[in-house]
């Protein structure tokens, strides 16, 4: 007997319509934006979801069906999900899915960064060849202060011990949280103590621009940043008064404070001066949201999930 139909409206590796279809789910994959889905959405026992549009209280109070609503990836920011589980919806994601990928994502642009790779490619393809402008720095030498301890915070931990990198991590929401990878610190020592500083936390209100020009005065050396988690967490234009006062050396920003809810960035015509800055400082590494996004998270994701959703049906 069926289950129920599940609607899945964004692009998902094609093993979760498997992995449904075992459970007994019925799946209907149809890329609808948010009119379609408040038409729609009551036919469906569950939602499989990116980015595309929200999931406010409208397209709740619509679900007369719907049992789960299974987030493809870590943020859940376009879901209203204290409200989906006042009326009995589960909210899954899948943080696990990517956490390597962004591990390797943040260590392999600091390298980049520190090594001078995407200046140094750009001059030699023009026939310049100039090494000692281009002599780096080296990534052991470094103090890492990690923010955000969950499945993020802890790729790029475990992936820095082969570095020989001495790790700080901090989280406020979390208690006894070190680990042989990283030591459990105040805010404060880590201030006190990092050269490098990756960001890993959620986005909620509380948390916009957490970095600002207080926080990054705070620090009692001049910083690398790195940002992978939303772009809404850090003041553009503190970062790029950093960058030119020099408090921040440089700086890794896969997300931007830009991005709307489908990580979509704004136009260049609609750039504000800060973005232009950034867009033209050679010591900071841009990328368009895409560091948990790789084949093998892709599927990752769809056998995380997948295992929740079946969790469900167990209860």
């Amino acid at each position: 007997m069926s289950k129920g139909k599940v609607l899945v409206i964004d692009s998902v590796h094609p093993s979760m319509i498997d992995r449904l279809a075992e459970m007994g789910y019925e799946c209907e994959t149809i890329a609808m934006d948010y009119p379609d889905l408040l038409g729609n959405i009551q036919k469906y026992a569950g939602l499989v979801i990116r980015s595309r549009c929200a999931v406010d209280k409208p397209v709740i109070d619509a679900a007369a069906r719907l049992k789960f609503i299974a987030r493809v990836g870590a943020g859940m920011e376009n879901i209203d999900t204290l409200y989906a589980q006042q009326k009995g919806i589960a909210c899954l994601n899948s943080p696990e899915g990517n956490a390597d990928a962004v591990g390797e994502y943040v260590i392999g642009n600091l390298l980049a960064l520190f090594r001078h790779t995407l200046q140094a490619d750009v001059q030699v393809r023009h026939g310049e060849w100039q090494r000692k402008s281009n002599t780096g720095i080296e990534l052991n030498s470094k103090i890492v202060g990690i923010i955000g301890y969950g499945n993020m915070g802890h790729s790029v931990a475990e992936k820095l011990s082969g570095f020989g990198c001495k790790v700080l991590v901090y989280d406020k929401y979390k208690r006894n949280y070190g680990d042989a990878n990283a030591e459990q610190v105040t805010l404060e020592i880590l201030q006190q103590q990092a050269d490098i500083v990756s960001i890993h936390i959620n986005y909620m209100p509380e948390n916009y621009h957490y970095i600002n020009s207080s926080f990054i005065g705070n620090f009692q050396k001049n910083i690398y940043l790195v940002n992978t988690s939303r772009g809404k967490v850090l003041n553009t234009s503190d970062l790029v008064t950093a960058l030119a006062n020099g408090k921040v050396l440089g700086a890794v920003l896969d997300v931007l404070e830009y991005e709307d809810i489908r990580l979509q960035n704004l136009p260049m015509n609609q750039w504000d001066d800060a973005m232009h800055e950034l867009a033209q400082n050679a010591n900071v590494i841009l990328s368009p949201h895409i560091a948990g996004q790789t084949y093998e998270s892709q599927e990752k994701h769809v056998k995380v999930l997948a295992e929740k959703i079946k969790q469900l049906s167990l209860d």
